[in-house]
């Protein structure tokens, strides 16, 4: 098997490449592995590179070596091919995919990536772009717009400052979805979460339902909340405790399904894994275990 390891040279604001390429490379070259590193020029040139490899048919594994964005990627490049393997050595903002697994660090240690197990997993096809963990329109979105604005400063906690910043200002979008019984609803809401991981925004358990092998989109809507009770759903949306909380069942409803329809009526744009593209409508669907993911050895799927 040939193993790729693929660099996003941004990641971790260039940690990626000064301090963890170098001790991935160390261990490497102790090892007889048929491996080769791929410095990416720019993440358009990703998933061609990726997809390019794997149509020899030859058993690949790409490791992506960056955020989940670079993660993101790499998945869509690797669709669609039964000889192709993904692996995450997280190194970005949020790492929010590898807060679906046990012992996060085990993601990092390239001797339990060699040795871990391979596992078909889910992922959410919307328009011509995949993801893996999770789709977010609205004000999360926004807020990962403003996370990314600041993210130099203040790391990890760029998200967290981004919601503070955003969510005060009452956000609202005009959109029609489909609901659990599949009859069109239009309405304002405040954010849209399509997933297929329980994490986003970098540690907020939004989707604690989801899950990356059931085969189904986990979807929450979110509608516009003001004042004490917007405080009190942030932080229920941050410990993924929202989903029982019967005080919130008037405001979110949540719906699993394989497909789900989204049109927006006002300007709006999507998180497509912390990538932001713009959106108007879009019929979204789950593709059952498209992905042969690597689980590092001592880590287990939550």
């Amino acid at each position: 098997m040939k193993h790729i390891f693929i660099l996003n040279p941004v990641a971790g604001n260039g940690y990626a490449e000064k301090n963890l390429l170098p001790q991935i490379v160390s261990y490497l070259k102790t090892t007889d592995l048929d491996y080769e590193i791929h410095r990416s020029l720019n993440k358009e040139e990703i998933g061609t590179y990726v997809k390019q490899r794997a149509s020899s048919g030859d058993a690949v594994r790409f490791y992506a070596i960056g955020g989940d964005g670079t993660l993101c990627d790499v998945v869509n490049g690797a669709i669609g091919f039964a000889n192709a393997e993904v692996a995450v050595v997280p190194c970005g903002t949020g790492n929010d995919f590898v807060r679906n697994f046990s012992g996060k660090e085990n993601f990092l240690d390239i001797s339990k990536q060699l040795t871990g197990k391979v596992v078909p997993i889910d992922v959410i096809k919307c328009g011509d772009n995949y993801s893996i963990n999770m789709l977010n329109i609205g004000a999360d979105c926004e807020v990962v717009v403003r996370a990314g604005q600041i993210k130099s400063k203040s790391g990890s906690w760029s998200y967290i400052r981004g919601a503070l910043e955003i969510l005060p200002k009452g956000p609202r979008y005009r959109m029609a979805f489909t609901d659990e019984n599949g009859a069109e609803r239009e309405e304002d809401i405040l954010l849209c979460a399509i997933a297929n991981g329980h994490f986003c925004g970098g540690g907020f358990k939004s989707s604690p339902k989801a899950s990356l092998t059931d085969g189904n989109l986990d979807i929450l809507v979110a509608r516009p909340v003001k004042g004490l009770k917007l405080i009190k759903l942030l932080a229920k949306y941050h410990a993924g405790t929202h989903l029982d909380d019967p005080s919130a069942a008037d405001v979110i409803t949540h719906i699993k399904a394989k497909s789900f329809k989204l049109r927006a009526i006002d300007k709006v744009s999507v998180s497509i894994d912390g990538e932001v593209w713009p959106f108007t409508e879009a019929e979204i669907s789950v593709v059952p275990g498209a992905i042969n993911f690597v689980i590092p050895e001592g880590s287990e799927m939550l």
